[in-house]
Formats: C-alpha cells, structure tokens, sequence
C-alpha cells in the first residue's frame, strides 16, 4: 500500500465557506488553493547575520534575479533617470525615448566613479562628474575628453554596459544576468490576481524609505504574515479577526496571503465596550487591559482587576502597581498621533460600536463603505468588487516585492543596505487606482526618513504610519536576538508562516545554482 502524502493543514475549507456567503461574484483567482508542501521548518541563523552567506546572496540571487528598480512615475519624460542601488551594485534606469527605459551599470567607464547618485529629470547626456567622460541617454559613446591620450581605445567598444529591463504593472524590473529567463516567465500567473484593477491603472500616490537595523530578511518576513498580529497590533484584533483568520498559498515564484477574518479556533473573549467619550483608549483584546492616553502625554493601563500603572509611550513605568505593559499599544495610545481621514474616522466609530448585535457582518460593512469610497474614483468597477477583495491581500514576489492584492494601495519592497548584514532599506508605496477622468500628479519623489525618526514623520501614509510604530520596534531587536540566541536555528510555523518558508525555500534553489 502507497504511503498517504503528508500534508499542511490549511485554512481552504473555512475559507470557501466564507467565499459562498460573499455578496458580489468571487474572481477565480480568490478560488485557487495552492497550499505549500511540508517540509523543514528550522532556518539557521547564519542566513540572517553571517556575511559569507550575505556574499552568497548577492552573487547567487542579486546578480542574477529580476527585481523591481523603480516606477514609470519616477521615469516621466524622456531623459528622466533614477539610481538603483542594491547589496553593493548601482544601476541607472534611464527613460531613452517615450516607449522605452534601459538601464545601465551606474559606473563610468573610466575610473568608475557613479555616474549619478540622485535621481534627475530631462537629461540630454550623462557626462561623469569627475573627468567628463559622456555617453549619450541610450548608452552609446558621447565624448572623451583628452581622447588623443588612449592610443588603444575603440570609442564603439565604450558604450554603457546594459541590464536586462522588463515592465510590469508599471514597475520597472532589472535583471543583471544576461542569460535570465524572460520577466513574464519569472511572473508566472501573477497578474492574474488583479483583473479589475490591474497595477497598469494605478499611479504612485507616495513613497517613504527608511533604514531598518537588521537583515533585509527579517524585515520582509515581517510583512509576509498574520501571525505577529496578535501580538504586535492587538489593536486590530478588535474588528472581529480570531487567532486563525488568513488563507495562504504558494504559486512559483510568488505567494499570497489573504487575511478575512475569523476562519477557524476559538473566538476571543468578549468584553464590555469601551466609553465613546472621545478619550485615546484601546484594550487589549487576550488579556482586557485597557490603555488611555492621559493630558500629560502618558499612558495609564488599567487591567480588569483595577490594578493600574503609568507608562511612557516607550512603555517604561512612571508609577502604579503594574511594570510590564505592551509596549505596541503604548505607543499607539501614546506617542506621536496623525488626523484622522474621513475614512478612518467612520472606520473607528463603527468599531466602536458593538457589532455583535449588528446584523450586518462587519467585513461586509466595510467592503460597501470602501466601495463608496471608490466610485468617485473609478465608478466602471466600484459595485463589481467582491467583499473579500476588500480583506488583507498581501503578495511577495521573489526575492523583495510586496504588491498588496484588491484595492488596497500598499506596496513593499525590502532590499539590503549596501553590504551590510544588519541594515536593510525598508520602503511602502502607495499606488492608487488612477480616477477614470485621468486626471492624477503622482508623487514626485522618495520621502527618506532618518534612521531614528518616528514613522508618523510620514503623515501621508496616514495611520499606516502608527502600525509601522509597532512592527518596526520589533525589528532591531530580533537582528539582536538572533546574535544572541543559544542555538543555532529559528523555527517557523508549517502554515502561518507559509510566506516565509516559501521565500526561504526559492533562496536555497537559487543558493543551491551552479
């Protein structure tokens, strides 16, 4: 008798339950399961702080695999050009004529200085900085000063070595490596999670970048997954989601997660509503301990029993009987606060409410509310939009690419900082649906925040700004458990880590060749 094949549990069957009760029909692409395989779910370490593996990436998977360099927003008009720096490597993405970009190796051929280190607009030449050396926009020899002095130079053997260049959505790939397979290749059926609105009719709304202090991986598998919610953004929680609420599933070279609401496990405690008194408040939904922005800038938290304490927004004790609060919701009660969109505000005051009564579902609710909040801007598809596009779709596309599904306007990329292990460049785009009235200004440059600096220093990515608060403050500090950890490997979930054990699985392919 053939031995059964093991398999992962998955979310599927609760999840096309949920899909059956939608409101509107359900694309195809919500319907296809494509769980991931077993398999080993211990990572060593040295994947995250070693620099010989570092050195491995860079020459086995950064030279060699397509990647997102930039946005045709950054590349409007002829002449326009936008640097790309990656694990050591620089790239110029140059826009050569309206229907073409190519990019080049950022270096001049002379003694190699870049070529250019800030993106720029209408650039007829790129004349090097330090001894003129220029080549035209398509790459080909310009001038040389002094040529008389190279005896054995070939001026057609000097144009500007080029990448691989691909398109899609609007973004623009490169590849190093001349023998790559084809970009849509290396997409697969990855454009086909996005029939209503495809990334070709979105533009750049914003662009924040800011340094993280750790592996470009810790980073990015941060983003990949639902699981850290319960801990790091309990806030959430209170919208009704349960501790198994996301469907995730592998596909070639991406993976997709899709967070609905509760699926399966126990619901979690229910609690008395808050006082809609118009105070900063949050409780946390496991354990009830309610946190309260005071006049003085602080948090008080208060836990069921009536023990109370007095916290910093950075979660350190001022006073009470408790000393060891969620440092997430101290800040998020705390801390730097952004206004309110309108959409946020009708947002908050329907959580407020006590949706167990209501006979609405609340994921229908919000689906109708962000419908309305659409058919201003493309009125052709607003009504056709199923409720779940309107759940936490989140993509990555190996290695670094995070194009969030629906209509939900986020977009990740996580990339190392030069060669350095223990720092990435962590960056969110936002990309909304271009108005069918074609009228939109794309945003016109990269807002770079310190490394230091408060996520709210980003107003325009709304309360997005506070979430990242929370996940970032975590991330530093595993760079620094990881260093200090008594064994030697992580260990992560067979499902609700599906994402990053699928971007760990395609580095060792691509570790692993020749």
């Amino acid at each position: 008798m053939a031995e059964a094949k093991a398999t992962v549990r998955t979310m599927d069957s609760s999840y096309h339950k949920l899909l059956d009760e939608d409101t509107r029909p359900v694309p195809e692409s919500y319907r296809r399961d494509s769980p991931i395989e077993p398999g080993p779910t211990r990572i060593t370490i040295d994947r995250y702080t070693s620099q010989e593996f570092f050195d491995q990436e860079v020459e086995k998977v950064w030279k060699r695999v397509w990647q997102v360099a930039c946005h045709e927003d950054d590349l409007p008009g002829v002449g326009d050009f936008v640097p790309y720096d990656i694990a050591g490597m620089s790239f110029l993405v140059v826009r050569t004529r309206e229907d073409e970009i190519k990019a080049y190796y950022n270096a001049c051929l002379h003694r190699g200085r870049k070529l250019r280190e800030n993106r720029g607009k209408a650039a007829t030449e790129l004349r090097c900085p330090f001894h003129a050396w220029t080549w035209n926009i398509d790459g080909s020899l310009r001038q040389i000063p002094c040529q008389w002095d190279y005896p054995g130079l070939q001026p057609e053997n000097e144009s500007l070595p080029e990448v691989k260049v691909g398109r899609w959505g609007r973004f623009v790939f490169i590849n190093p490596d001349p023998d790559c397979e084809p970009l849509e290749d290396f997409l697969g059926d990855l454009p086909s999670h996005f029939e209503l609105l495809p990334y070709e009719r979105r533009y750049k709304e914003a662009h924040v970048a800011k340094v993280i202090r750790c592996n470009w991986k810790v980073a990015s598998e941060a983003f990949m997954e639902s699981y850290h919610v319960i801990a790091t953004h309990p806030q959430i929680l209170l919208g009704g989601a349960h501790d198994v609420d996301t469907k995730y599933d592998v596909f070639g070279n991406y993976s997709r997660a899709i967070r609905c609401g509760a699926l399966e496990s126990q619901g979690l405690p229910e609690w008395d509503p808050l006082p809609a008194d118009g105070k900063r408040r949050v409780r946390h939904p496991l354990n009830g301990w309610v946190y309260e922005a005071t006049d003085d800038g602080l948090v008080r938290v208060t836990t069921p029993k009536g023990q109370t304490g007095l916290f910093t927004p950075n979660a350190e004790p001022v006073e009470g009987e408790l000393g060891d609060v969620n440092p997430h919701l101290c800040d998020w009660v705390g801390g730097l606060q952004l206004p309110q969109s309108d959409f946020e505000k009708a947002m908050a005051e329907r959580a407020a409410k006590d949706d167990r009564k209501n006979q609405t579902h609340p994921r229908v609710a919000y689906a109708q509310m962000q419908r309305e909040v659409l058919r201003s801007v493309v009125p052709s598809v607003a009504d056709k939009i199923a409720d779940i596009e309107f759940s936490s779709v989140f993509f990555t596309l190996f290695p670094n690419f995070h194009p969030w599904g629906s209509f939900n306007r986020i977009v990740y990329r996580f990339r190392p900082n030069g060669r350095k292990v223990d720092e990435c460049i962590m960056e969110c785009m936002y990309l909304a649906p271009i108005p069918e009235d074609g009228e939109y200004t794309p945003a016109s440059k990269i807002h770079w925040l310190g490394v230091d600096d408060d996520w709210t220093d980003a107003p325009e990515l709304g309360m997005l700004a506070k979430v990242f608060n929370q996940d970032v403050r975590n991330l530093p500090y595993v760079q620094e458990g990881l260093h200090a950890m008594g064994r030697d490997y992580v260990q992560l979930a067979d499902y609700n880590e599906t994402k990053p054990r699928h971007l760990n699985m395609l580095l060792d392919e691509w570790i692993e060749r020749p």
